[in-house]
Formats: C-alpha cells, sequence, structure tokens
C-alpha cells in the first residue's frame, strides 16, 4: 500500500501557470495529497478556485490571511511537506530564492521546508539565459534544489526558444523520483 505523500506545488506569474492545474490533477490521481501556493501575479493567469477544485484543498495566496486553525501558515505547511515544486518558476521567484528573500507564501514556506524542492523555469528565453538567471540557477543548485530545466517551445512572445515549461511527464517522474 503507497503511503500518501504531501506535495506542495507553488505556482508562479508565468503563461505556463495554466499547465500547473494538470500537474495537480494528475500527482491527485496518484493518491497524494497536494496543497497549492500561489503568487499574486499568479492569480492573474489561474484562478485560486481552479486548483482548489482540483486538489480539494483551500489555497493559499496570502500568508497574512487569517488561518483556520492557529499554526503559523508558512511553517505548518513546510513542516509537513514531503515535496515542494514551484511549476512554473519565474525568474523573479528565482531570484528571491536564490538570495533567501522571503516575502511571500511561496519563499517563506520553501526557507522553512527541510523538504526537497524541484524548481521549474518558465520564461521568455532572454530572461532564462540572462546571466542573473543562471548565476541564481547554479546557486538553487548548490542549495541541493533539483532544477527541471525549461526546454526548446513556442514562447508567449511567439517565437520558439528555450524557457518552455518541460514536459509534465518529465516533472512528475521527476517528483516521484525525489520523492522515494
Amino acid at each position: 500500500m503507497k503511503k500518501t505523500k504531501n506535495i506542495i506545488i507553488a505556482v508562479t506569474g508565468s503563461i505556463s501557470a495554466y499547465k500547473a492545474c494538470e500537474l495537480v490533477r494528475l500527482l491527485c490521481k496518484r493518491g497524494n495529497k497536494v496543497n497549492v501556493l500561489m503568487s499574486e501575479a499568479a492569480t492573474h493567469f489561474v484562478t485560486p478556485l481552479t486548483f482548489q477544485t482540483l486538489s480539494k484543498n483551500p489555497v493559499v495566496i496570502n500568508m497574512f490571511e487569517n488561518p483556520v486553525a492557529w499554526d503559523p501558515q508558512h511553517v505548518a505547511l513546510a513542516q509537513g511537506a514531503h515535496m515542494v515544486a514551484v511549476v512554473p518558476a519565474t525568474a523573479n521567484v528565482i531570484a528571491k530564492l536564490a538570495q533567501g528573500i522571503c516575502d511571500d507564501i511561496i519563499t517563506c514556506v520553501i526557507a522553512a521546508t527541510r523538504a526537497k524542492v524541484i524548481v521549474c523555469p518558465a520564461m521568455n528565453e532572454n530572461m532564462y539565459t540572462h546571466p542573473a538567471t543562471q548565476d541564481n540557477i547554479a546557486r538553487l543548485k548548490r542549495f541541493g534544489y533539483r532544477i527541471i530545466e525549461p526546454v526548446k517551445g513556442e514562447l508567449a512572445c511567439g517565437k520558439v526558444g528555450i524557457g518552455h515549461l518541460a514536459d509534465l511527464d518529465k516533472i512528475i517522474s521527476e517528483i516521484e523520483k525525489a520523492l522515494k
């Protein structure tokens, strides 16, 4: 009998946020408990209600909302997680994670967790290949975070280039491998 794993999916403000919906659905279908965190920017691409319906759990956007039960929300989520995956990860959240900036629910949970962390970048090719982004990704790797590199594909700007979110099958495979 498979033991249920607690997975946090952190969704940031990229056009690829819609793909995180299918990821949450598939992870739940495999018997995992999934909690979704969203950046404020992510809510412009996909609604929290979509993730709440798919995960059957409340979605956390603002870490200062009143919790249902007293417990510092970012710490409780961080301690209960077996895995945190940032899907998609913008250049902004990658930079904040690399520098230890904790100014939203996603960065605070990741800083507070001892669970494995997977980061799945998705952005414009110029943003992805920018030296600052590449330095930040290298730093996250040194922290022990697993980076699932983006692939070449059609980008939101209409061009084809590197920065397209990795295939969901690959992301699920890496999450399952990390959970073993």
